[in-house]
Formats: structure tokens, sequence, C-alpha cells
């Protein structure tokens, strides 16, 4: 059985930290991420472009640190929260020495189309200004990885995004993996949101494929926003988001869960 570990969950774009209540302390029969032993905290919500949280995200770690936090640490990135976790992996490799490993879930590594989000945006006055940070060649994705991409038109006249050339990911030391969401209804290549080429840096991440007609971009932390899945066609379904615990666990290695522990 692996000693306590850190985990930290980072969340995305314009995400409240509450939203990973189901996800830490489990609902119902499902056990959360404390019941496989990790010693879990959340990155607080900010609103700041996604550098400036980056630096925001090292001081939190720090913070940890010299709370006596238990290391290894591992760091866990929703959506948006990947790139900054990946960030920070790139930003400062030399405070990353005690991070093991980096999980990323739905998060769009080589980028969106953004004008979807903008639309949201400005219908529900997000304050979040990390979106121009988000879109395919933003100066903040070729930075992240060192490369940009470019559309390549297919035989079949489709066009598909690939990158111009190998990415940067993270430090070797630290074991990076992806979780991502695939819908039959939208062809297998995407959570709804974001592209499984993406979500998989074009397949260079070992990632785990959740894949069912509920694998969208909610269900995978368990956060239900009725207007939101309503506005992108989702339909909540509660026994989606353990998948992505579990997979967490296994990544991770961590503890067989102890049910009842810390439930809520």
């Amino acid at each position: 059985m692996r000693s306590p570990r850190t985990l930290v969950l980072v969340p995305g774009y314009s995400e409240d930290p509450a939203h990973f209540e189901a996800f830490e302390f489990g609902r119902g029969a499902h056990p959360g991420l404390r019941d496989h032993g990790f010693a879990c905290v959340r990155f607080p919500r900010h609103t700041e472009r996604l550098r400036e949280r980056i630096d925001r995200f090292a001081e939190f770690m720090e913070a940890l640190r010299a709370d006596g936090m238990p290391t290894p640490f591992v760091l866990v990135g929703y959506s948006l929260g990947g790139l900054v976790v990946r960030g920070y992996l790139r930003a400062y490799p030399n405070r990353t020495h005690d991070v093991e490993h980096a999980v990323t879930i739905a998060t769009p590594h080589w980028g969106i189309a953004t004008a979807p989000l903008s639309i949201l945006s400005r219908l529900f006055f997000i304050p979040d200004r990390a979106l121009p940070d988000l879109d395919f060649n933003s100066d903040f994705l070729r930075w992240l990885n060192e490369t940009g991409g470019h559309w390549e038109t297919m035989p079949d006249g489709n066009t598909i995004y690939t990158l111009d050339h190998e990415p940067y990911i993270a430090p070797p030391h630290v074991a990076v993996h992806t979780i991502v969401g695939m819908i039959p209804s939208r062809g297998l290549a995407s959570d709804g949101l974001v592209n499984a080429d993406s979500a998989t840096l074009g397949s260079r991440l070992p990632a785990h494929f959740i894949i069912g007609p509920h694998a969208n971009h909610m269900n995978l932390i368990g956060y239900f926003e009725l207007h939101v899945m309503l506005l992108a066609g989702f339909w909540v379904n509660d026994d989606v988001w353990p998948m992505t615990v579990r997979a967490i666990a296994r990544m991770t290695d961590a503890q067989l869960p102890q049910l009842h522990r810390n439930r809520r």
C-alpha cells in the first residue's frame, strides 16, 4: 500500500473548485479520490491569463511544501486546468523534483476552436480572461508545446490539425497521463468540446479513453450545470466520473478504496 500523497486538483475554464466535490469525496455508492488514500487539495479559482495563472500555481505549490503536505505530489488538471499543470512543469522544471504524476482530464493540449466558448462567455458574463490562450496557435500554446500547428486537407476533403514539430511534454521524471472522453454520436472524435487528438497531443500522451454516449466533457468530473448541458446537448449521467477516478487511481498506483470513508 502506498504512503499518503498529496493530490492537487486544478479547475478548468471559469471553474469553481467546488465542482470537484464528488470527485474528491465520492457520491452515493461511488468512492472518491480520498477513498484511494490521497490527501486532496484544490487550487483556487483564478481568472488571469494562463501564464499569470501558472505563476499563481507555482506560489500555491510552494505554500503546500511549506505546510508540510505529504509528497510526492500528484497533479490533476481538468480541461484548462491541465494546461496550468503542464505549464507549471514547463515554466518551473527546477521545482518539480517532488512531482510524481501529472494527469490531465479533457484538456485541449493543442487548443480548440474558441468561437462556441466565446459565445457562452458573453452570454453568461464569464470573467475568465484565458479564452484566447485556448485557441489553436495561440502564443501560449506555442510556448507550452514549443511548436505550433497547421490544418491539412485530406484526400476525402476533410481537414485535420497537426503539429509542425514534435512538442515539449514535461520533464522526464514526471509521468504524464491523460483521460479522454469519446462520444459515439460525435464520431468517437471528442467529448463534445475537446477533440481527442488535442487531448492526447496527437496520440503522444499515454491515454485512458472513456467511451460511451454519456462520456461528455462535464460528466467526466461529475459536475452538472443544467443550462450548459442543455446548450451543449449533453445528458447527465452519474456513472461516468467514477471511471475517471478509477483511471487516476490506476495511473498513480493508488491504494484500494476504503468504502464509506470520508463520505458526505
